[in-house]
């Protein structure tokens, strides 16, 4: 015991018990310090831990990659195969009155293909005979099932054509339909040119009396030997005016077969089908199935060290 009048004993006292609270509060720093490298150190996931776990749950996660690769092969077998049929047909066109062919040295287009896009979208569009050749007589409200099934596009780059795409599980039936879509499309087309043809025909045989009334006119104007008069400059004129509308007239009624829609190139059926695709199925089932198991894996994992072990 320190005497309180030895004032050095005090000193030395006071020195002691501060050197004691600086060794006790380094210690207990220390301690702190390497209880968080512990707990940081167990918390980090290493390379090695990685490793380890692949190591002991590889075996788990083939497995399911397998099982994902056995379901996507029944899923191939279950889903009935899709085979594709593809054509480009070019619109009816009808012969420019106008001679200008600068707008189209081969006609104009009786039916855009936008229009004719719209107009084959419409379920009342297709007739029985065309639905019938399709497969689907006996299918309920046929008209839009068809509709849908006819897929009509406009290729790039392209004017004046349409890309025709067919889907079935039978390739002759697909390959049939889309014939049966052709033939209706141009019969179709040829309905919308025959009123211009009609038209042509009528106004043809009007120029024709036309021409005639002209040309007696120039023969009596030659015998009487008046070829200098302004009414026989005139006619000459409207003669040569007739004799252009009478060979455009005659372009569009001649013309209409040749000018009818046609094939671009004829019906392309693919033999592999289209639908499912094999290889990309049965990949995607084998990643999907170790996916899978990858994420049970790791959740095995984690239920076994945060619960399994604690009891």
């Amino acid at each position: 015991m320190i005497s309180q009048n030895d004032p050095k004993g005090s000193l030395v006292s006071f020195k002691q018990i501060r050197s004691n609270f600086i060794v006790t509060k380094f210690d207990q720093n220390s301690e702190n310090r390497n209880s968080r490298v512990v707990e940081s150190g167990e918390d980090e996931i290493s390379l090695l831990d990685i490793f380890l776990f692949f190591k002991n749950e590889y075996q788990f996660i083939l497995g399911f990659a397998l099982l994902g690769f056995v379901g996507a092969a029944l899923y191939l077998w279950a889903v009935p195969k899709q085979y594709e049929v593809i054509g480009q047909i070019k619109m009816a066109q009808i012969a420019n009155l106008n001679n200008n062919n600068n707008v189209n040295p081969l006609g104009i287009n009786i039916e855009e293909p936008q229009a004719l896009i719209a107009r084959m979208a419409i379920p009342t569009t297709y007739p029985k005979e065309t639905i019938a050749l399709c497969g689907l007589a006996e299918q309920k409200d046929a008209g839009s099932v068809l509709a849908k099934k006819a897929k009509l596009s406009l290729p790039k780059g392209l004017v004046g054509v349409v890309d025709l795409e067919i889907r079935d599980t039978s390739k002759e039936v697909a390959e049939t339909c889309a014939n049966a879509i052709y033939e209706f499309v141009k019969t179709s087309q040829a309905q919308l040119i025959a009123p211009y043809v009609e038209e042509a025909s009528k106004k043809l045989i009007i120029e024709k009396e036309r021409l005639n009334r002209a040309t007696e006119f120039i023969a009596r104007a030659d015998k009487s030997g008046s070829g200098v008069s302004g009414a026989y400059l005139a006619t000459r004129d409207e003669i040569r005016y007739l004799l252009d509308q009478i060979s455009g007239l005659q372009a569009v009624i001649n013309g209409n077969e040749s000018r009818s829609a046609r094939l671009v190139a004829p019906i392309y059926v693919k033999d592999q089908p289209v639908f499912p695709q094999k290889r990309n199925s049965l990949l995607l089932g084998l990643l999907l199935g170790g996916f899978l198991g990858l994420l049970l894996a790791v959740a095995r994992k984690w239920y076994r060290s945060n619960f399994a072990l604690k009891r």
